[in-house]
């Protein structure tokens, strides 16, 4: 037991190292098909771990119909919907192929994504640009002006950014989330300095790629139309820097955590691509209208709490305390939330020093040993859909204890351990 348990602390260190270290950088904006790794023409990715389409909840099933129609995969709903029951449309989950899928987590083989890749490993990771509060990808929504913004996105936007980006070898992300979580950001539910951060980079670089001046300004308009285009980078490059510790052996370290609204599955990283099961949890927050309440809420949907398991969101509550407003908390709230999150992590990232946590990081790598010893779960911040589709809220849910339960138990099967 003595030697199983040194493997452990040495894998684990070593995984700690290998993430501390990673260089997520954004390289290009490209066409699902020929960059997400496995990918057929038949498919369609959705957030969280594998589920049928029958047992999907009203606003994924939507979107995955919506995918159908965008992708001319079928020429209606209903000829979608008897492809997708059939099998003729393959539905498979994004986080199975180093995708993450925001929100509903909708990618079609003909959308574009961010690609981000580790530049110490060389792994990539990839996720859609951010469509806004309304939309196929992230909400579930599918109507002829939300395929006009798409099509921009894929026929005009993408092509100018990757062009810009390829010029320019690409933008260093690390640096970006480093300044955000000194500006307010915690890299999940708020990213407002790291977009601005993104604008005044990318801006400089469009020009230097010498794109004629009406696409400069087009593209720049719609940089500036979010406050959150820089959350798809934030979620892309960590996954880009995670897939550095995937399947490294005796590793305790959480490698993924996605959720379909109706189960949340984690992933550990001595376990490989295995995944372990709850039920999906229920958001706590903050409704954007009077109108709206927890009874028009899914449970927690969607694959962006990736950036928890690199150690932001929830873990760096301290760099955002207005976050915590969304609970009722504050500042103090927020500096002990984040501490909290570190007694469940093998190491802090002080690649992100944050001033409330007198300029010391957040936690990174969520060790399900630790988990179990402190009963303590994860928090993950997080945007509430609506069971009709779109964004209606945001909050954070807290995971549950089940799960890193079934976690352990695979661990103790796969190295036979009794």
């Amino acid at each position: 037991m003595n030697d199983i348990k040194q493997r452990i602390q040495d894998a684990n260190e070593k995984a700690l190292g290998i993430l501390l270290e990673s260089e997520p950088r954004w390289t290009g904006i490209r066409k699902a098909i020929d960059v997400i790794p496995g990918m057929k023409a038949n498919n369609i990715l959705h957030a969280g771990p594998p589920i049928e389409f029958k047992d999907m909840l009203p606003v994924q099933r939507n979107g995955v119909v919506g995918g159908a129609l965008h992708a001319r995969l079928a020429r209606n709903r209903e000829e979608a919907a008897g492809m997708i029951s059939s099998g003729e449309i393959e539905l498979r989950s994004a986080n199975d192929l180093f995708a993450v899928g925001a929100g509903a987590g909708i990618i079609t083989p003909n959308m574009v994504v961010n690609v981000c890749i580790d530049a110490r490993t060389g792994l990539e990771g990839y996720c859609i640009p951010f469509e806004g509060r309304n939309g196929l990808g992230a909400w579930g929504n599918y109507s002829d002006e939300i395929e006009k913004n798409l099509v921009e996105i894929e026929e005009f936007f993408a092509p100018a950014v990757d062009f810009a980006l390829n010029q320019n070898k690409g933008m260093d992300l690390k640096s970006i989330m480093s300044k955000g979580m000194q500006m307010g950001d915690e890299n999940h539910t708020r990213q407002v300095a790291c977009s601005l951060c993104l604008i005044a980079e990318i801006i400089p670089m469009l020009f230097r790629s010498k794109l004629d001046r009406d696409t400069v300004t087009r593209v720049s308009e719609m940089f500036l139309g979010t406050e959150r285009w820089f959350h798809p980078l934030g979620m892309a490059g960590s996954m880009a820097a995670i897939r550095g510790i995937k399947g490294l052996e005796y590793s305790t370290i959480v490698t993924g955590i996605a959720q379909n609204g109706v189960q949340t599955g984690i992933k550990v990283s001595g376990t490989h691509e295995q995944w372990f099961l709850a039920d999906a949890p229920a958001m706590e927050g903050e409704f954007f209208s009077s109108k709206w309440g927890p009874l028009d809420a899914v449970p927690y949907m969607g694959d962006s709490t990736v950036t928890e398991v690199m150690g932001m969101g929830a873990f760096a509550a301290a760099a955002a305390p207005n976050v915590l407003r969304l609970r009722g908390g504050g500042y103090r709230e927020a500096i002990a939330q984040s501490e909290e999150m570190k007694k469940i992590c093998v190491g802090v990232n002080h690649n992100y020093p944050i001033p409330l946590l007198d300029f010391t990081g957040p936690g990174i790598g969520i060790d399900i040993r630790k988990v179990l010893d402190t009963g303590i779960t994860p928090i993950c911040h997080g945007g509430i859909i609506s069971r009709e589709g779109g964004q209606i809220g945001a909050g954070a849910a807290r995971f549950p204890l089940k799960v890193f339960v079934e976690a352990f138990y695979g661990f103790l099967r796969q190295y036979e351990i009794s």
